[in-house]
């Protein structure tokens, strides 16, 4: 009577055989007999139906490297193997996966946080402005305003009762400058627009 030891190590050798030789009878053999045991190893550990899938092939794929080297000799059950070519393969999986998930939160976070920075600061530049702004004449914030507003020269003119258009250009440009002036002197806007 014919062991049970030999006729696994032939059965595990007849399969490797079947592997070297490209037998679909040996990988549908491999397929109907250990994928179960592999695809319930990794819906037990955080993967899918698709990742089963996907590992189970690349196991086989490089068992199938693995045995077209001549020099290569099974020294262990080839359920054995398979499953830790499996686990392998599923473990590096998982490790890129948690990378790639704290490298997207650290990236969202950072871009978040940049995003906040900006907000603020354009905040408090605007802060800065509106007070700077309030500092000039009256008369020079009315202008300045209308002229923001998309009102027309002639218009600006006739409202301020100005000679002329050239003249109200001008007083723009002069209120203008008194704005940027009074914005430069000022100690704090070295820090407004320091990177």
């Amino acid at each position: 009577m014919i062991s049970i030891e030999f006729r696994r190590k032939n059965s595990d050798n007849n399969i490797i055989d079947g592997l070297r030789e490209g037998q679909k009878k040996t990988l549908n053999h491999i397929y109907n007999e250990y994928f179960p045991h592999v695809r319930n190893h990794i819906l037990k550990n955080s993967g899918s139906e698709d990742d089963a899938k996907d590992v189970f092939q690349d196991a086989i794929m490089a068992i199938f490297q693995n045995v077209s080297n001549a020099d290569f000799e099974l020294t262990c059950k080839f359920q054995t193997y398979l499953n830790a070519v499996s686990n392998n393969i599923w473990k590096k999986r998982l490790r890129d996966r948690k990378k790639n998930t704290v490298t997207l939160e650290e990236d969202f976070m950072h871009i978040a946080q940049e995003e906040i920075e900006d907000a603020v600061l354009k905040m408090e530049r605007y802060k800065f402005y509106l007070r700077k702004f309030s500092e000039i004449s009256i008369k020079c914030q009315e202008l300045l305003k209308m002229f923001l507003n998309g009102i027309d020269m002639k218009s600006i003119t006739e409202h301020f009762g100005f000679a002329s258009v050239s003249y109200t250009k001008k007083r723009k440009f002069n209120c203008k400058e008194s704005l940027v002036k009074a914005i430069e002197c000022d100690p704090e806007y070295q820090l407004l627009v320091s990177p």
